[in-house]
């Protein structure tokens, strides 16, 4: 259910995202914990963090960050480094429309700590690092200009 909200948010579906949503989380709730049995990444912190990526999905700064009060990506079981990776990533994005940029930078750091590969083939965040660079008043190397290398956004 939080992939079927994910595609009703790129229709630009809300209701229907968030209605899908809401039954993924009272799935999630009656199982109890986050788990990952058959590759599915199911529970509790899983539905929470789709609801932050629905939200992005959305366009909607402000409720991807709402959303991301209750998540702690620590609860998800180990070897879902990618889902980790995605909340940061996500609040990366909203922290940008914010123009709150320092906090951009240190989500996409998060996220490539988890999971490096999140940053580097990501289309998304090449585009919130070249919004960031293009705000950023520090000419030369720093930590956002480093990023944008590795995350491939300078090519």
């Amino acid at each position: 259910m939080s992939r079927t909200a994910a595609a009703a948010a790129r229709r630009a579906d809300r209701d229907e995202a968030f209605r899908r949503l809401d039954q993924a989380a009272a799935l999630a709730e009656q199982l109890g914990a986050d788990g990952n049995h058959g590759w599915t990444a199911f529970g509790p912190t899983n539905v929470a963090i789709h609801r932050v990526s629905v939200a992005a999905e959305l366009g909607d700064a402000a409720e991807a960050l709402r959303s991301a009060t209750v998540v702690d990506p620590d609860r998800l079981p180990d070897g879902l480094r990618s889902r980790r990776a995605q909340v940061h990533l996500d609040l990366a994005w909203a922290q940008a429309q914010r123009k709150r940029d320092a906090e951009s930078l240190l989500h996409l750091m998060e996220a490539e700590r988890s999971a490096p590969e999140a940053i580097r083939y990501n289309i998304m965040v090449r585009e919130t690092i070249r919004e960031l660079l293009s705000r950023s008043r520090q000419p030369g190397t720093n930590a956002l200009q480093e990023l944008a290398v590795r995350a491939g956004a300078l090519e």
